[in-house]
């Protein structure tokens, strides 16, 4: 297995994997999947200042097929004297190649990624269907908490 970073030099590889996703898994992915608009969408964030702190790692096969992706930002924050983290808010393998060590791959590759740049620290919003629980529980040295999230969608209603 190799690993990728996410570009504008291989987004096509990542526009492929995301049509092979909707199609083995239609039931999940609802929305009809416009391959230009997501493409288009994908390469302005990737040129967007806002998503500086945004990485997509993906899993590839020795042909360079993307078997699975895992999205994360690097977070910062002042409290404490200065705080270094990530949030992984996506991470999906295809369904035939799961149970395979890709998602394995792709955490510790990105576990590699946060070592070098400073960063202890993880966490992720948990799935809660038996096939994701059993893979957390797989990673080593992680726990599981129950914990309060509050989220809020903010109108941005012109004054």
């Amino acid at each position: 297995m190799n690993i990728m970073m996410l570009s504008a030099l291989n987004l096509d590889k990542l526009v492929e994997f995301e049509k092979k996703a909707r199609i083995s898994e239609a039931e999940i992915f609802l929305e009809d999947f416009d391959e230009a608009k997501f493409a288009h969408e994908t390469l302005n964030a990737l040129e967007s200042p806002h998503f500086a702190s945004a990485r997509c790692l993906m899993c590839a096969d020795e042909n360079g097929n993307v078997l699975g992706r895992l999205d994360f930002s690097m977070l910062s924050s002042l409290a404490f004297g200065g705080d270094l983290r990530a949030y992984v808010d996506w991470v999906y393998v295809l369904k035939e190649h799961r149970h395979k060590g890709v998602a394995q791959f792709l955490f510790k590759k990105m576990e590699a990624y946060l070592t070098a740049h400073d960063t202890n620290e993880y966490f992720l919003i948990a799935a809660e269907n038996d096939e994701a629980q059993n893979f957390y529980r797989s990673l080593e040295s992680a726990n599981i908490e129950k914990q309060n999230i509050l989220t809020k969608k903010i109108s941005h209603e012109w004054r």
